[in-house]
């Protein structure tokens, strides 16, 4: 058995330190497992070649035991990266956190990374375990785009009441309710 691994991916205008990644990490190592809240370049201005190039210089390790929790614009950067993967190996479990796989109305320059249709039945093949994560008063990521990713992804969607965009200034600096979803995915 492989050791358990996961990557935390961030999103627009966010760094590894920002939010409950941090707080994520620490409680994922207390269990003896590894953890890496990955940099993606220039959050404010991102570009989806850069991150997807960034991906793949630190997703380095992609098997059954590896688990990625991303959110916002890190999960369609996930999304894009694992379609993209040409060897079709499963991974263990995909988290997304306020995803969306649609132009974002309030945020066009995001539109490079939606501009083509992710192929979510390859994503349901690499992910067997997958879940969603919204909230219906999400101010940036409008909750209909998260349902829609859940619908498309086949999953049940968490929606979580009065949470925002799962923001540090939303109160999740913590955030035991995405911890609980992951540890259910993770082989004891």
């Amino acid at each position: 058995m492989n050791e358990i691994n996961v990557y935390i991916i961030h999103g627009f205008m966010a760094s590894p330190s920002d939010h409950w990644f941090q707080w994520m990490k620490e409680k994922l190592e207390e269990r003896g497992i590894l953890v890496k809240v990955l940099a993606l370049p220039d959050s404010s201005a991102p570009d989806p070649i850069v991150w997807q190039q960034t991906l793949s210089e630190n997703i380095d390790r992609l098997n059954e035991s590896t688990f990625i929790v991303a959110h916002s614009l890190g999960s369609v950067s996930v999304l894009n990266y694992l379609e993209g993967r040409g060897d079709g190996k499963s991974i263990g479990g995909l988290i997304l956190v306020s995803g969306f796989v649609a132009p974002v109305p309030e945020l066009p320059q995001l539109n490079s990374f939606v501009d083509h249709e992710v192929n979510l039945e390859k994503i349901i093949k690499v992910a067997p375990q997958r879940a969603v994560i919204g909230s219906p008063q999400d101010s940036i990521v409008p909750y209909s785009l998260t349902e829609a990713l859940a619908s498309g992804l086949r999953v049940d969607l968490y929606s979580i009441d009065d949470a925002g965009h799962f923001l540090a200034e939303d109160g999740y600096d913590s955030f035991p309710q995405l911890l609980d979803i992951l540890l259910k995915m993770v082989p004891k």
